[in-house]
């Protein structure tokens, strides 16, 4: 009894040592830091642009980009109807509709932050917002597309 306890206590030490050991990375953790993703340098022509994104189920979305001194300074983001009817936003506030009773998402608020967000990173390549993704993205395309007809 005494030698199959040990022989047992034995197997679970060999297996306890081997687990830690296969645990073990074999490869070497690299010392340096990442590299912060930085958007290229793009030279822009002063004026105003227009971009549209993809037409999709709920209708499309387009963007107003305006350029002083090479920098963006203003983004106006619109949200159309399948008709290509800008969208009343009073009804997009994030609270239930007490006519339908849908919720829709706030894009009210959605198109001013993401605007701004971009003028202050100078890029359309700025995170898509939770809830709206569909038309937050097809902002950025927008945007995106007004910018390219603005490039020098």
């Amino acid at each position: 009894m005494r030698t199959l306890r040990k022989i047992i206590s034995i197997i679970l030490i060999a297996i306890f040592a081997l687990s830690l050991v296969s645990c073990k990375s074999m490869t070497k953790t690299s010392t340096q830091k990442p590299k912060p993703q930085t958007t290229p340098k793009v030279s822009y022509k002063d004026g105003t642009y227009t971009g549209a994104g993809p037409k999709w189920s709920e209708g499309s979305e387009d963007a107003t980009v305006v350029i002083k001194n090479g920098k963006i300074t203003s983004i106006t983001l619109r949200r159309l109807d399948k008709n290509g009817k800008e969208i009343n936003y009073d009804k997009w506030t994030g609270k239930k509709d007490p006519q339908t009773g849908k919720v829709y998402p706030n894009l009210k608020k959605f198109r001013v932050d993401m605007a701004n967000e971009m003028i202050k990173k100078q890029t359309y390549n700025v995170d898509t917002i939770a809830g709206a993704t569909e038309t937050t993205t097809n902002w950025k395309i927008a945007v995106k597309n007004a910018l390219e007809k603005a490039k020098k």
